[in-house]
């Protein structure tokens, strides 16, 4: 057993994004997944993921996106977040059903979003990542939800986490990072651990 004492989160921007690279596989799209989580388990404070975070893992989170080609997402999570359509990187949404053209996603003479619809049933997401790489987005950035990203890991798609360790206790009743069937115990390999001083944890595990 060894102490810890992480390093801080870098300051500048440059070391962040270097320290967030985003790999590139070869021949298919790398999945790299961004979670945050309380201390307590929980993904939400309240009903979003974002009210849980701080200074530290917005910065991280900008490095992630400017990092990736098509930051890949839940419709449920989008209506709860209040996701919109960036410029870069492109935005694809996983759902059952439709998404509503608001104005936020659909932005007058702005980027659309990649629609996968179900039609009410799952999204096969092997052919939503062979889609993205036929595209040439081939660095994925997964932010969720917790149903999403339990079907990319039970379908063994997540090459790497990026999980942000907030330092509250939350209690109630929210849901975990992960939604869906049992999965496999497999154990991943930590790639670094950073602090900040408002005592957030930035946590990178590998497959």
């Amino acid at each position: 057993m060894t102490a810890l004492l992480p390093p801080p989160l870098p300051h500048d921007a440059e070391t962040l994004a270097t320290l967030y690279r985003h790999p590139v596989a070869d021949g298919r799209p790398y999945v790299r997944a961004n979670m945050i989580t309380s201390l307590d388990g929980a993904a939400t404070a309240g009903a979003t993921s974002g009210a849980l975070g701080g200074a530290g893992d917005r910065r991280v989170f900008q490095a992630l996106r400017q990092g990736a080609d098509v930051v890949l997402v839940g419709a449920a999570t989008v209506r709860e977040e209040g996701y919109g359509t960036p410029q870069s990187p492109a935005l694809a949404i996983v759902t059952r059903g439709d998404v509503e053209r608001t104005e936020r996603l659909y932005p007058a003479g702005g980027p659309e979003p990649i629609v996968y619809s179900g039609h009410g049933e799952s999204v096969d997401l092997h052919e939503v990542l062979a889609d993205l790489h036929r595209r040439g987005l081939h660095r994925v950035l997964a932010e969720g939800g917790p149903g999403v990203l339990g079907a990319l890991l039970a379908a063994d798609l997540v090459d790497e986490l990026c999980l942000t360790i907030a330092p509250r206790v939350v209690g109630g009743h929210g849901g975990r990072i992960v939604a869906g069937p049992d999965l496999p115990a497999d154990r991943w390999r930590p790639a670094h651990t950073l602090g900040d001083d408002e005592g957030y944890l930035y946590t990178r595990w590998l497959r």
